[in-house]
């Protein structure tokens, strides 16, 4: 027979561990989503998330750094869906301040979907970006994924630039 006190302490445990596991990180006002994978270049500017949508899927999006980056965004033009790209590849084009300049693809694939409401209101990809994905890549490129990096494991980085570029993260709560 299970000890009563040991089953509470042990689903106390368990709860606890599992809320912890799934919170977001907080790096100076930045979040950081725990599910997902994160491709960090500081010297390119490249700050995007990726996250598996199910078998090979993956939806790559805009970091809260990105957004404040590229604030005030005026346009994003997606590539369309059954394009191939290579890792590195361009992936959209955007309008933010006086620069237009290319959102990479942190992955090889095919585009099998395009978020084609960002293309008429970009809005989203600043106020709520991890809600709003740019495309979804089908993707076999381990070698990318192999790349890309754990939130727990961009926390320092994210941090020092954050500190160095005095940036401010966008949603502003």
């Amino acid at each position: 027979m299970i000890d009563r006190r040991f089953l509470l302490k042990f689903l106390s445990f368990s709860f606890l561990a599992r809320a912890n596991v799934e919170k977001d990180i907080d790096v100076l006002g930045c979040k950081l989503k725990r599910d997902r994978l994160y491709r960090i270049n500081e010297d390119r500017m490249i700050f995007q998330w990726i996250k598996k949508e199910g078998k090979n899927i993956y939806s790559v999006g805009f970091t809260p750094i990105l957004s404040a980056l590229v604030y005030p965004l005026y346009s994003v033009k997606i590539k369309p869906v059954d394009t191939m790209v290579e890792y590195d590849g361009n992936l959209a084009v955007v309008e933010a301040g006086k620069r237009v300049s290319t959102f990479p693809s942190p992955l090889g694939g095919k585009i099998v979907d395009k978020n084609s409401k960002l293309e008429k209101d970009p809005s989203p990809l600043i106020s709520d970006p991890y809600n709003a994905w740019l495309v979804k890549v089908e993707s076999e490129d381990t070698e990318s994924l192999k790349r890309l990096k754990r939130a727990e494991e961009v926390v320092d980085t994210i941090r020092q630039f954050i500190i160095r570029e005095q940036i401010e993260c966008l949603p502003r709560k």
